[in-house]
């Protein structure tokens, strides 16, 4: 189930474009343009005790530029600093933390967007999930490999061990890892427990053991 596969690298380039659909369709939504690091961008560089900017083009940014950097607040330990040169973009800059992942600062409207999204979205959930347990469970009780049980043991492991979803990027950037992105080496399966270690999001180390023999059988086929 954890096998990774051209299968699942397909599952996740298609996870990743429905992602950027997403994101497009949002920043559409609050008036902002959808921007990523891949387009050219404005770069910092060392000067002395501060930093310059300097345009795509090579020119030095202008007053207001450099008002709306400085308003950003980019770390000054990150590297890689890629800056938005539209302030409308729905992203205003990345970079590379002392860790070497990947971070990003988010235009305010659509940080506020964001969230007024995630909140809605959390309240239909909680109205949904003593149906959705309950598909679970009926799910599990099927016999064999079908679809229905393996998505249902995965959802299963998210509202029973916290573990977050997962997601291709960072797993390819950050070398951290969610549910969906986990490798045969993240687990052990003894009977009917397992034993999850591997490193999350932001860098925390997961070590957790959970015991359930449906669970179990599903992961080792």
């Amino acid at each position: 189930m954890l096998q990774h596969s051209q299968a699942s690298s397909d599952r996740s380039a298609r996870d990743e474009e429905t992602r950027r659909n997403g994101a497009r369709s949002l920043a559409e939504s609050t008036s902002l343009n959808y921007v990523t690091d891949a387009d050219p961008g404005i770069r910092r560089l060392r000067k002395g005790a501060g930093f310059s900017y300097l345009e795509a083009g090579g020119g030095i940014v202008d007053e207001a530029t450099l008002a709306r950097i400085k308003a950003i607040v980019i770390p000054p330990a990150w590297t890689d600093v890629w800056i938005s040169p539209d302030p409308d973009g729905h992203i205003q800059a990345t970079g590379r933390d002392q860790r070497g992942r990947k971070q990003y600062r988010y235009h305010p409207q659509w940080t506020e967007e964001r969230d007024g999204v995630k909140y809605s979205s959390l309240v239909a959930f909680a109205e949904s999930l003593p149906a959705l347990r309950r598909q679970i469970d009926a799910d599990l009780r099927r016999r064999g490999l079908p679809l229905e049980r393996v998505v249902a043991s995965v959802i299963w492991l998210l509202d029973n061990t916290m573990i977050r979803i997962g997601n291709a990027a960072y797993a390819r950037d950050n070398k951290s890892f969610g549910l969906t992105t986990l490798r045969d080496r993240h687990v052990e399966i003894n009977g009917s427990s397992l034993r999850f270690a591997f490193k999350g999001k932001s860098g925390k180390e997961w070590k957790l053991k959970l015991v359930d023999r449906r669970i179990a059988k599903i992961v080792r086929g």
